[in-house]
């Protein structure tokens, strides 16, 4: 009897002695009435029964909600672990498949559940990482904490907030109870990431609700310094305004003027100077601005400073000059500037 004569009961029996299911897929697409067959899931129970139902990850991924349906009217296991360890609401999150968000914590999934492998991030967390606005605010709503400890780095949400620039984002988790003042690996808390970002009207909000002016990262980096660094002007003006310490140092000694001179801001160098800024501040190696403005060969920097009264003649703690600094860089425009002084 030609195959596509067997009635469907023994098709369906075929399938089911099948060991791979790139053997059950090839099969199904023999003909359009076999095709039809996969109503009845031989396939996705093979997954099910083989494969840890790593199938329900990847329709997850790819937000195809009719066939997640389908993986779950056949049982399979809603927390299943996928590729680096991802339950299918991870993936959904992370690729901003908000039908299938929906749908998976209202089957039972747990919206908590982080990655096993590195960053061991929440559905959450993925989800404010990756802009999915619409998704984060489901998951709030079907009950995800974002004060949830269990990550890698706890309440990551924020701190992926503040960069970004969503005020409303940012208020949003504040109003969930987020700590202010979280930090990632680095030390850096919501206020400096903010602030080394630009995002002035996230810097504000932060302020008003408490965050700490002189918050600093595990190298001794204050928000002002980040800020002064990437040269940020009303970020800066408005720490300032806000009370913080001008001449607050990094663990190398470093002030806000001396990072806004080594990055070559020169705005911000002015804006530093006229709010009083010390000009001959020094780093732990005895570098002044002007100093690490000759190492580097900014000469714009170097003349700035110099018209401001920065001291030609001050030395680092191994005796070195400007001038002599300069030399040691072959900076000659440096060195010719120096010697007109």
């Amino acid at each position: 009897m030609p195959l596509l004569e067997l009635p469907n009961e023994l098709l369906l029996q075929i399938i089911e002695n099948l060991e791979s299911e790139k053997d059950i897929f090839s099969f199904l697409l023999t003909s359009p009435r076999i095709y039809a067959i996969q109503q009845a899931g031989p396939l996705y129970k093979h997954n099910i029964r083989f494969s840890g139902s790593s199938a329900l990850g990847w329709y997850s991924a790819r937000g195809r909600k009719s066939a997640v349906e389908a993986l779950l009217e056949k049982g399979a296991d809603l927390e299943c672990r996928c590729d680096v360890g991802g339950t299918p609401l991870v993936y959904a999150a992370k690729y901003g498949h908000e039908s299938v968000v929906r749908l998976l914590p209202e089957k039972g999934s747990l919206v908590h559940r982080p990655t096993l492998s590195w960053p061991r991030w929440t559905p959450l967390s993925w989800a404010v990482h990756n802009e999915h606005k619409d998704v984060v605010r489901l998951l709030l709503e079907k009950g995800s904490d974002p004060k949830f400890k269990g990550t890698e780095y706890d309440e990551i949400q924020l701190l992926e907030a503040a960069q970004f620039g969503d005020a409303k984002f940012v208020n949003l988790l504040l109003e969930r109870g987020i700590d202010l003042e979280c930090n990632h690996y680095l030390g850096r808390t919501p206020l400096i990431v903010a602030a080394c970002h630009g995002q002035e009207a996230i810097v504000r909000m932060l302020l008003e609700k408490g965050a700490d002016v002189e918050s600093n990262d595990f190298f001794g980096r204050t928000p002002l310094i980040y800020a002064a660094g990437n040269g940020h002007e009303s970020v800066a003006r408005l720490l300032l305004e806000k009370g913080a310490d001008i001449e607050s140092k990094n663990e190398d000694g470093c002030a806000p003027l001396i990072s806004a001179v080594n990055d070559g801001q020169e705005g911000m160098i002015r804006l530093l100077l006229e709010e009083g800024a010390d000009i001959e501040s020094q780093t732990h190696d005895g570098w002044t601005p002007l100093i690490v403005a000759a190492l580097r060969g900014l000469e714009n920097i170097a003349k700035l400073l110099l018209e401001k009264g920065s001291n030609i003649e001050a030395k680092d703690y191994d005796g070195w000059t400007p001038l002599i600094c300069a030399a040691e860089k072959g900076h000659e425009g440096m060195i010719m500037m120096a010697g007109h002084h």
